[in-house]
């Protein structure tokens, strides 16, 4: 158990990848990550277990709550039959390693002492107390490079390994030294230098071409900007002042080469999540276009922006294969580096570079539908810009009562997007949690405005689909409320949330009062679309109101589901509506005694599923069960069991044990045991 730790910039990252590399390089299972967030760490963490063989249930049982996680994973990286390096990147705030109440050296959470000779940990954090990391870690300062040591470093940046003067060597001893020996100041100093010195001489410019007149320029600016300063040790504020005067005198070339829009563009991208940001999908030239802080740009001139922000440092591009050309290219910046940029935004650019980042991702997501599966791979990317990003930004404007920004709109509706996206890949709690946290920073007198309303629409979805059936209707009949006060009882969004309130009914079994409702709205939406998404979605609840009032509806219910089929047979590509209404059309065949035919057709079903990794919707557990009733029926009682028992564990993870479909399969256990 290794802890590197030192002030951002002093290269503790760089020293934990050179360690993983050379462990992949001998053959050592690696696996890295970014610890500076709960939701990185427990995603990484379940990466771990699913890839050491967990099985899915138990993965999914341990990650809602049911059973420990951490104990998951480290019983299965101590029992690991290959040597491993795990890599916690970023660790500045310990407490998200740590188990709940317990501290981390208590050795009971993410990070612990591993018990086995086979395998190491190395985190890298700004933290190295050892009353944080438990005596039975080792630490390892990252201090300060020595003149010397930096001196090197800093000419090999300026492309300067070769022979140099004893009188240049000095003055990159002196240069390192009034940067703090901080590899990150001194890489961005090394690539400004090789910058100006291998490429074009301009006429009249003002660029530094020396380490002498660039360490000169470096004391004014420090005098300027931190006059209090000991440029002689080595503190946090040391460390930003460092690296704030070299980003500045970055961008300062960069202005004075005629890219001044250098300056805004890594200000925009310092407001989006630390994560890799796919600039491809993102920065859009005509939004940036339309900014006050950017003249008409091109997607060329992007292009050269980004490169020369690289080219100095100041960002780093990356590569995702699997994510496509949109979505693939990536850049990330340094943590110090996004603080700097942050801290020196000023009004009114501050302004102006929150709404444009608001633009960008309204732009990014404005068609990516969150309930098409082909949209899901562009959504993962981009939907950890468009969480806690945008929810800073309407708690900023709730906090200055910036009710009248007409941002606002547009921000709601990238929040409303998030949670049908986390809806449509069965995950209503993060969905609940998600759209909480907007809700609550919201000041009383935003309750009723149209956007927010259209938030809790998806609110309700959230407390429906996890089968808090009260509270949904409760919240929902709100929505409806306010809808058809200020829209009118047939808006689409009136329906909508009309046709969620059919869904609490059918939950609830009030088969009848469910269908009046439904034949209504699906009426509605045949005239606004024979064959468009939400008629076929409605149609289908229609059809489960019939199925669930008996045999005497079953031929109508019969009929009708076969409509369903011909219309979703007339759009271009199956959506996973399409594969329920199919679940429903199996289990009319097992009520009207057909169990060999509703075996067949829900066997093909369940293949689907898993061929389109859609098996983590409630729907795929709903059929599972389904199965397992066609076996029961067909005498194969030992493997309808076995589907039941595998169902109930999934539902009571994920929906919960009182959750009325946990209920239910419980139900055929007991009837079928």
């Amino acid at each position: 158990m290794h802890i590197l730790y030192g002030l951002g910039g002093c290269g503790k990252t760089e020293i934990a990848w050179e360690v993983s590399q050379a462990a992949l390089s001998s053959g050592i299972r690696v696996w890295w990550i970014h610890a500076g967030g709960q939701a990185s760490i427990g995603g990484g963490m379940r990466e771990i277990a699913s890839q050491l063989g967990a099985p899915p249930p138990r993965v999914d049982e341990a990650w809602a709550g049911r059973a420990s996680a951490t104990d998951l994973v480290w019983q299965l990286l101590n029992d690991a039959p290959v040597p491993w390096l795990l890599v916690l990147d970023n660790a500045d705030w310990p407490e998200y390693l740590a188990d709940h109440d317990r501290d981390i050296a208590s050795g009971v959470g993410w990070l612990r002492y591993p018990q086995t000779p086979r395998g190491m940990v190395v985190v890298t954090s700004r933290v190295g107390e050892t009353s944080v990391w438990g005596p039975w870690s080792s630490k390892h300062r990252i201090g300060a490079l020595r003149p010397a040591d930096g001196a090197r470093i800093l000419l090999d940046y300026a492309g300067k390994s070769g022979t140099v003067s004893h009188e240049e060597l000095s003055d990159a001893g002196e240069l390192s030294r009034r940067l703090g020996g901080l590899p990150l100041a001194l890489r961005a100093a090394g690539a400004y230098l090789r910058k100006v010195n291998h490429g074009p001489v301009f006429r009249g410019g003002k660029a530094i071409r020396s380490i002498r007149d660039y360490h000169d320029v470096l004391v004014h600016r420090f005098d300027e900007v931190r006059p209090h300063v000991d440029q002689h040790k080595l503190t946090e504020e040391l460390e930003l002042c460092a690296v704030h005067n070299t980003c500045e005198m970055s961008l300062t070339l960069l202005a004075e080469r005629g890219l001044a829009d250098a300056r805004p563009l890594l200000g925009v991208l310092a407001l989006m999540a630390a994560r890799p940001i796919p600039y491809g999908a993102v920065l859009n030239c005509e939004v940036l276009s339309a900014s006050p802080l950017f003249g008409r740009i091109s997607e060329s001139r992007i292009r050269l922006l980004i490169d020369a922000l690289d080219g100095l440092t100041l960002i780093n591009l990356g590569r995702n294969a699997s994510a496509g050309a949109t979505y693939g290219y990536t850049l990330t910046l340094h943590p110090l580096i996004r603080d700097v940029v942050l801290e020196n935004q000023k009004r009114p650019d501050a302004v102006e570079l929150r709404r444009l980042m608001i633009d960008l991702l309204a732009d990014a997501v404005r068609d990516l539908d969150p309930d098409d599966p082909d949209c899901w791979t562009g959504w993962i990317v981009v939907a950890p810009h468009c969480a806690a990003p945008v929810l800073d930004y309407v708690r900023w404007c709730a906090n200055e009562r910036s009710h009248e920004d007409t941002r606002v709109p547009i921000a709601f509706d990238v929040i409303r997007k998030v949670s049908r996206f986390l809806l449509a890949r069965s995950l209503p709690r993060q969905a609940q949690l998600f759209v909480e946290d907007c809700l609550e920073s919201l000041p009383s007198e935003w309750r009723t405005r149209s956007d927010v309303v259209a938030v809790r629409h998806e609110y309700g979805r959230c407390l429906l689909e996890q089968g808090r059936l009260r509270e949904a209707e409760e919240e929902l009949a709100w929505v409806l409320g306010q809808r058809t006060l200020n829209l009118g009882g047939d808006h689409p969004y009136t329906m909508a949330t009309r046709h969620k309130l059919a869904r609490c009914m059918l939950e609830q079994r009030q088969w009848e009062k469910a269908e009046a409702n439904l034949r209504e709205i699906l009426a509605y939406e045949r005239g606004r679309d024979p064959d468009g998404l939400d008629t076929l979605t409605v149609w289908h609840s229609l059809v489960r109101a019939l199925v669930g009032q008996g045999h005497l509806r079953l031929a109508e219910a019969s009929r009708e589901i076969g409509a369903v089929f011909e219309a979703w047979q007339r759009r271009s590509h199956p959506h996973p509506e399409s594969l329920y209404a199919r679940i429903t059309a199996a289990r009319i065949m097992l009520l009207k005694d057909e169990p060999g035919d509703a075996l067949e057709e829900i066997t093909e079903l369940l293949s689907e599923y898993t061929s389109k990794d859609w098996t983590t919707r409630t729907e795929a557990a709903e059929a599972r069960r389904l199965r397992g009733q066609c076996l029961c029926a067909l005498g194969r009682t030992e493997e309808g069991l076995r589907d039941f028992q595998e169902v109930v564990v999934w539902q009571q993870l994920n929906l919960g044990p009182e959750h009325a479909e946990t209920t239910a399969t419980r139900g055929l256990l007991a009837e079928w045991g």
